[in-house]
């Protein structure tokens, strides 16, 4: 080893001992490593000897402990304040909402007993969910993303085996020792993050072997949506594809056939409601609101007369009447029961809370420069932005009710996944100065 190498990587490894982002070692040896030589050839071709360029150089690239100490402070962990604020308000929100549907419903209606006492015990729990997320190593889940999309896989076949039969046209809830569990439910987030990884894996060179992974791509992509079509779930089905194809186009930026799937999973799903009587009756329904004397005519004009006589105020946290008491109120028509509640300007605060949170979520995706983050993140955000987003639709009192959960709000365990996808989107967010652009997977 020449001496000046020497020199050199002694002084690297004190820069580097002060760089607690391990990932960063490599790129920061480098880039100090051409300043290095750059600095020797230029003290050369002034006359000077080896050694005095070395001497040179070393004096002009500065302390390696201060030098150090700044990189570290660029490359530390990054905390999400923006995200973290907005889910603890978010919950907020929902432990006031349910406290407002025991205030609101008294014994008349049956929900389960202490509902808020209840709500807050699936909000620490996903919490803590969330705190574990937030600390692994996103780039490992690269190399596992085969094994979490097939644990999606075994998560629908559990579901399937403990809850063969159908409640209300699905197969939502498994029994496991008593307790339920939306394992189909839960399923659509290990899909896109396996999704994520395998899509984001190097391709084969050859025109043959990239035409193979183009169909197993396609098939990767397919494979959710016509088990979801065959359970049947209507409501995982739309939201993985509105999730799974924006992700296609956005990895792979093959636009024409991104639309050519598209356009054939529209049309599968239209032929597939149009060839189930009961599917077929809901969406006319739909269309026909005002005709429909009850079921989901019903509900909609249900939702549309509670809106507009909310007021600005709304009716406050008191036992409400029985014309005026909404079926489900702590899950399906939670948003509804809101603004019931605490009135349009409440819906209004709720609104800014809810659009503010998404934006803040798909921004994120802009300032992580590793590719497979970056994919991760937009999947994450996807997926939570969607049902958020969806959540808001029911106010219009035009939406299909197809049992899609108010992330972070609504009653139920989906909380669990939901703060788990938040926490690993947040621990994505973590490590954006940590890693540099585009890194390898690192070994499990």
């Amino acid at each position: 080893m020449e001496p000046n190498q020497k020199v050199l990587n002694r002084y690297l490894n004190k820069v580097c001992a002060e760089v607690k982002a391990k990932g960063m070692h490599d790129e920061i040896r480098e880039e100090l490593s051409g300043h290095f030589a750059d600095l020797m050839t230029e003290r050369q071709q002034q006359g000077a000897s080896e050694e005095e360029a070395q001497q040179y150089a070393i004096a002009q690239l500065g302390d390696p402990q201060a030098i150090g100490r700044d990189l570290h402070q660029i490359h530390k962990p990054r905390i999400p304040w923006s995200l973290l604020a907005g889910v603890i308000l978010l919950s907020a929100v929902s432990l006031l909402g349910m406290a407002a549907v025991e205030a609101g419903f008294g014994d008349y209606y049956k929900f389960p007993d202490a509902l808020m006492l209840r709500q807050g015990m699936f909000i620490v729990l996903g919490i803590a969910v969330m705190a574990i997320m937030y600390f692994i190593n996103f780039k490992q889940l690269q190399r596992a993303s085969g094994w979490i999309y097939g644990g999606a896989l075994l998560l629908i076949a559990v579901g399937m085996w403990f809850n063969p039969n159908m409640i209300n046209g699905t197969r939502r809830y498994a029994f496991i020792l008593g307790f339920p569990f939306d394992l189909i439910g839960y399923s659509p987030y290990l899909f896109i993050v396996g999704l994520a990884g395998l899509l984001k894996r190097p391709g084969v060179q050859n025109a043959s072997g990239s035409r193979i992974r183009n169909w197993k791509e396609v098939g990767l992509l397919l494979l959710p949506a016509a088990i979801y079509l065959v359970i049947p779930s209507f409501a995982e089905l739309v939201v993985y594809l509105a999730v799974a194809l924006p992700l296609y186009v956005w990895i792979t930026r093959r636009w024409g056939r991104a639309v050519v799937v598209a356009a054939s999973c529209v049309s599968g799903l239209a032929l597939y409601v149009w060839s189930e009587t009961y599917l077929r009756d809901r969406f006319n329904r739909y269309l026909f609101i005002n005709d429909a004397e009850n079921g989901v005519g019903f509900l909609n004009r249900m939702i549309h007369s509670t809106l507009t006589s909310a007021g600005w105020g709304g009716q406050g946290i008191v036992e409400l009447a029985e014309d005026k008491r909404l079926p489900y109120p702590y899950t399906d028509f939670f948003p509804v029961y809101l603004v019931q509640s605490f009135g349009w300007a409440g819906g209004l605060l709720l609104l800014v809370l809810v659009c503010w949170f998404v934006l803040r979520m798909l921004s994120s995706a802009r300032t992580v420069s590793d590719t497979y983050g970056r994919a991760l993140i937009l999947a994450l955000a996807l997926m939570l932005s969607i049902r958020l987003i969806y959540g808001l639709t029911i106010l219009t009192g035009r939406m299909p009710l197809i049992s899609i959960p108010f992330p972070f709000l609504s009653y139920g365990q989906h909380v669990f996944i939901e703060f788990a996808a938040l926490g690993l989107l947040m621990g994505v967010y973590r490590r954006k100065d940590m890693l540099p652009a585009g890194q390898a997977p690192s070994s499990l």
